[in-house]
C-alpha cells in the first residue's frame, strides 16, 4: 500500500511523493486520511517563498516539526480513520474518526494523545474546519462582543465566515461583513450577517451611516466593534 504526500518542492512548484505506508510503533496510530483542507493564507505564503527562511514551522505540534525551507510537507487540518496501532492496548482506536493537525497526506502516523476523536454526529465535511473554528472561537473570546452591541468582520475567508456564523448567536444590533467578493457576501448573508458590503469607497461612504450609527449603548466602548479577519 502507497502513501501519498504533498510536497513543496520550489516556488510555485508542488509535487506528490509516494512512499510505502508507514508502519505504527509502539505508541503510534496509523490513520487513512479522508479530508484535508487548504490553508488558503498560510500555504500561498509557502506556494510563492513568502516565508521567513529557517524559522521553525510549530514548536508544539509534533507533525510539523522542521523549519521553514524547502522542500516542505506542509498543512495542519485533517480528518481521518485509525487502521491500525503499534501497540494491542490501542485497538480500541480501530475504525475511530479523528481529527489532527497533519500535514497534506493520504496516510500518517500520530500518538493517540495528538489525535481528537470526533462525535457521531459531527460529519468530516464539518469535523476538517475544526483548526479554522478555533481561530475563530478565540477571536470571539479576545474581542468580548457586549449584548447590543454592532461587529463588522472584515473580511469573509473561512475564518471570517466562522466568525460570522458565531456572531449570529449573540444578541447584538448588527454584524456587518465586508468583502469584495460577491460568493462570500452570500455565504456571510447563510451564516446570519445582517448587513454586508463589498468594501467599495461608495458602499463604505453610504451604508455604514445608517447601518452601524443607530444607538451607542456602550459608551465606555467605541462601536463599532470591528474584527479583521484572515481575507
Amino acid at each position: 500500500m502507497n502513501q501519498y504526500r504533498l510536497i513543496f518542492e520550489k516556488p510555485r512548484h508542488t509535487a506528490i511523493e509516494r512512499r510505502t505506508v508507514p508502519q505504527p510503533e509502539k505508541n503510534e496510530l496509523l490513520v487513512a486520511n479522508r479530508l484535508s483542507a487548504i490553508s488558503a493564507g498560510a500555504e500561498m505564503l509557502i506556494f510563492s517563498r513568502h516565508f521567513p527562511e529557517q524559522m521553525a514551522v510549530d514548536t508544539k505540534i509534533a507533525s510539523m516539526t522542521g523549519v521553514f525551507r524547502y522542500p516542505l510537507a506542509y498543512g495542519y487540518s485533517s480528518v481521518g480513520e485509525v487502521i491500525a496501532a503499534g501497540y494491542p492496548g490501542n485497538a480500541g482506536w480501530f475504525g475511530r474518526r479523528v481529527f489532527a493537525f497533519h500535514p497534506h497526506a493520504s496516510h500518517f502516523k500520530a500518538a493517540p494523545e495528538s489525535l481528537r476523536p470526533l462525535p457521531d454526529d459531527v460529519c468530516s465535511d464539518d469535523a476538517v474546519f475544526l483548526a479554522n473554528m478555533e481561530t475563530a472561537v478565540n477571536l470571539l473570546l479576545d474581542g468580548r462582543p457586549l449584548v447590543g452591541e454592532r461587529v463588522v468582520v472584515l473580511g469573509l475567508g473561512t475564518v471570517g465566515l466562522l466568525v460570522t456564523a458565531l456572531l449570529s448567536r449573540f444578541p447584538l444590533e448588527a454584524v456587518m461583513g465586508i468583502d469584495p467578493h460577491r460568493i462570500r457576501c452570500d455565504a456571510a448573508a447563510e451564516f446570519g450577517a445582517t448587513d454586508l458590503l463589498s468594501g467599495e469607497e461608495a458602499d463604505l461612504a453610504v451604508k455604514p451611516a445608517s447601518i452601524m450609527g443607530k444607538i451607542q449603548t456602550f459608551p465606555q466602548r467605541s462601536p463599532p466593534w470591528l474584527l479583521a479577519t484572515a481575507a
